[in-house]
């Protein structure tokens, strides 16, 4: 089928129309139509174009960015790889920087337990004592733990304030004892007989301190002490600084160390201390010096020793033959030795204080000396110094540990009858126990309880050593008229009125037992009256609390 008959025209219609199209095909593309149609077809080449070139730009921008994006990854991750090197590797370097340091930590803390032990190794061999330290750690007394139990509770219930209180006053009254150590003393190589002073004679010391220590500061009583006289060992040689050794060992528990040395006129007493008061640790060192002519106390005793053995042989040298026991020789000896000491005026030289010639000539030259027996009367000097500054030493530390009344003013004219004599020495002590008394003032300045108290205790002290220049009851009456005017604002000329007022006028409280208690134990009993109603009114208050 031809074209015409395609499109369903007839033969005759249809050659006309094929005319009319061969008539206008030549011309169309002049037509506006061709026109038109040329530019649209134009403008779709070159959107196509476009969109091929923009297509072309995208797919370069994507794959630019894609391989930025690739690098950018590797930058990353290498700059990560890298970091993680960096931290593993500062990880690493800590580690063994800490392995490093603990190990060194490990091995000071060794090196400082390898020391230690043998410092203590080199300590044990200089210890002085035949007692082990372990032994004097142990037996101490049980650590003041009692106020804190108040937070601690035993089967689900707390402490009782009861059960503290109970604790707390048995530890007062049996506190911790003052351990005194008093080594072999140093005797100078110059003095004749120094083994015999040195061992026998100091036997006597320590046994006589030790048995007064044992008698009136024993472990039973308020003022415990504990004394060592045979506790050194034979390899402990008298200048050794054994407080040195047993400070390294004992510095946890109260003690006195002694070493004395002598060199023929003075005695030093050398005191080491640590602990006193329980204040502090800290070792204290000090000497303690006084004057002992060993040439004059060896004339005055061989003196005295001739002359009772003198009278001994003339009570019997009748009954004897002549060569008897050999007395008549020992007779003639001992009368040279009278006569001698009476030539030289040995007495009136000691007091005059001139003694040049007889040290020149030497004692020993001069009189027939018996060690044993003439150096005896050395044991009860030293003994009884020693024994009054220990004594002193130890009614300081109770003091001012637990509040004990001192003990040495009622003991020291009974024990110490020579050195009592000397008013000089009583008024030293006082005014130790004077500076104990103020410490302890200046440590309760705000305790209203026990204010005035202190002064009491000090006045009763200062009675007991005959050192007060009031009366007992004018000591009583002055402190009364402080306390009263200070806390109850009563003053009057009349001692009685105040007694009165205070005592019948609900002034006094419990706060004030303390101290009325302090003034009843200065007060003279032969005041019976004031005496009773004190004493009546404080066990009132005391039933009341």
């Amino acid at each position: 089928m031809d074209l015409l008959g395609m499109l369903g025209l007839g033969s005759i219609g249809g050659g006309i129309v094929a005319s009319k199209l061969i008539d206008y095909a030549v011309p169309f593309k002049h037509t506006p139509q061709g026109k038109l149609f040329k530019e649209q077809k134009k403008w779709q080449q070159e959107m196509e174009e476009q969109r091929m070139d923009f297509q072309e730009r995208l797919e370069m921008k994507r794959m630019y960015f894609q391989e930025n994006l690739e690098s950018q990854r590797e930058e990353l991750q290498k700059y990560l790889a890298e970091k993680n090197i960096k931290n593993a590797r500062t990880i690493a370097l800590f580690q063994a920087q800490a392995a490093r340091q603990t190990q060194i930590l490990v091995a000071q803390e060794n090196a400082r337990n390898m020391l230690e032990d043998h410092l203590v190794q080199d300590a044990l061999k200089n210890y002085p004592l035949n007692v082990s330290p372990l032994v004097l750690l142990r037996n101490r007394s049980a650590n003041m733990t009692s106020l804190l139990r108040f937070t601690e509770k035993d089967g689900g219930q707390r402490t009782s304030v009861e059960k503290v209180f109970e604790d707390v006053k048995g530890a007062m009254e049996h506190p911790d004892a003052l351990n005194i150590f008093v080594a072999p003393v140093h005797v100078d190589s110059k003095i004749r007989n120094r083994k015999v002073l040195s061992d026998q004679i100091w036997d006597t010391v320590y046994q006589r301190i030790e048995s007064f220590f044992t008698q009136h500061y024993n472990r039973s009583g308020n003022h415990p002490v504990v004394f060592f006289p045979t506790a050194w060992s034979d390899k402990s040689n008298p200048g050794m600084h054994a407080s040195e050794t047993l400070h390294f060992f004992l510095k946890d528990i109260p003690c006195v160390v002694i070493e004395p040395r002598f060199d023929g006129t003075t005695f030093r007493l050398m005191f080491s201390s640590w602990g006193i008061g329980y204040n502090s640790t800290e070792h204290h060192r000090t000497e303690l010096s006084f004057p002992i002519n060993i040439d004059v106390a060896l004339a005055c005793s061989v003196y005295d020793r001739s002359l009772k053995a003198l009278d001994a042989i003339a009570e019997i040298d009748s009954l004897m033959d002549a060569d008897a026991l050999g007395f008549r020789e020992k007779k003639k000896i001992l009368k040279r030795n009278v006569d001698l000491y009476q030539a030289l005026h040995i007495e009136q030289r000691i007091r005059e204080n001139r003694l040049d010639e007889i040290e020149a000539l030497g004692i020993y030259n001069i009189f027939a000396i018996e060690p044993l027996q003439d150096l005896s009367p050395l044991a009860d000097c030293f003994s009884a110094q020693i024994g009054l500054n220990l004594a002193a030493l130890a009614d300081i530390h109770h003091l001012r540990s637990v509040d004990a009344p001192p003990l040495l003013p009622k003991l020291f004219k009974a024990y110490f009858p020579t050195l009592y004599k000397d008013k000089e020495l009583r008024q030293q002590l006082v005014d130790e126990y004077g500076r104990a008394y103020r410490s302890l003032r200046e440590e309760e300045i705000e305790l209203k309880a026990i204010e005035g108290s202190r002064d009491a205790q000090f006045e009763l002290v200062k009675r007991q050593l005959e050192l007060s220049e009031a009366s007992p009851m004018e000591v009583v009456e002055n402190l009364w008229r402080d306390y009263a005017k200070r806390n109850y604002q009563i003053t009057a000329d009349n001692f009685d009125d105040i007694v009165e007022e205070c005592l019948y006028g609900d002034y006094i409280t419990a706060e004030d037992i303390p101290f009325f208690e302090k003034l009843l134990k200065n007060m003279d009993t032969t005041n019976t009256q004031l005496y009773k109603a004190l004493n009546d009114k404080l066990f009132e208050l005391q039933q009341s609390r």
